[in-house]
């Protein structure tokens, strides 16, 4: 699996806080990806919700999480949503 990277310079035209974004995102992904077999003991078959290397929210269903993140006014794009399985990681954004 490949992960795209941004410099943490604007560049190209990208603003600033888009780029602090997505490197915070690529961040908690890349966590999610380093602690699997923690993640796995602990909220097997779940959905679970990152932000800033920390499971904020989990639940059965992705609405499930959608809704907890909404419930505490906060915005669904500043986590990163994934499905702890068994199976290879799939990325929710």
């Amino acid at each position: 699996m490949t992960l795209v990277t941004v410099d943490k310079k604007p560049e190209y035209g990208l603003d600033k806080e888009f780029v602090e974004r997505f490197c915070r995102l690529q961040t908690d992904f890349r966590w999610i990806l380093s602690n699997k077999q923690k993640l796995m003991q602990a909220y097997a078959n779940k959905y679970i919700a990152v932000e800033n290397q920390t499971v904020r929210f989990t639940g059965d269903t992705i609405e499930e999480i959608l809704s907890k993140i909404e419930q505490k006014n906060k915005q669904v794009d500043d986590f990163v949503i994934e499905f702890i399985g068994k199976q290879q990681a799939n990325l929710l954004l």
